[in-house]
């Protein structure tokens, strides 16, 4: 990423939910090892690379399975989706970053049929309709603070 970037979005969690071979840890922990170090560390990184940019957390969107999921190795994952949203929303909190909480203000719910066709068509992944949606929330989003 550029340097002299003006504002940084990170949208990211899914994937640390769907892998699920993470410990969750603790708000204490500093380590890349556990869901919660990380986000510090991320944050911190990105705080100190970028001081005077503007950094605007995106939580994950819904997904299917996102309560009883279990990975690509049979793994069950740690917590549910909604448990790494709120991590995800505490970490943030504590480093006063913005977060525009898309799991829920998107609209997007892949277990209603209609819904998931139109925004998420394999349950996990947005389609075109569903990135302008979130574009616009993002666009929104930004101009209020």
């Amino acid at each position: 990423m550029d340097n002299d970037a003006d504002v940084v979005v990170v949208f990211g969690g899914t994937n640390d939910y769907g892998h699920g071979d993470a410990a969750m840890g603790s708000f204490s922990d500093r380590t890349d090892d556990t869901f919660y170090g990380a986000l510090h560390n991320l944050y911190q990184d990105l705080i100190n690379k970028y001081p005077t940019a503007r950094i605007v957390i995106l939580t994950p969107l819904h997904r299917l399975n996102e309560n009883n999921y279990y990975n690509e190795n049979g793994i069950r994952c740690v917590g549910t989706l909604r448990d790494y949203v709120e991590k995800i929303k505490e970490v943030a909190k504590y480093y006063s970053l913005p977060v525009l909480d898309l799991y829920s203000l998107s609209g997007f719910q892949p277990d209603i049929e209609c819904n998931k066709n139109l925004y998420l068509p394999d349950g996990l992944h947005p389609s075109d309709l569903g990135y302008e949606r979130i574009y616009n929330l993002l666009k929104e989003f930004l101009k209020s603070l």
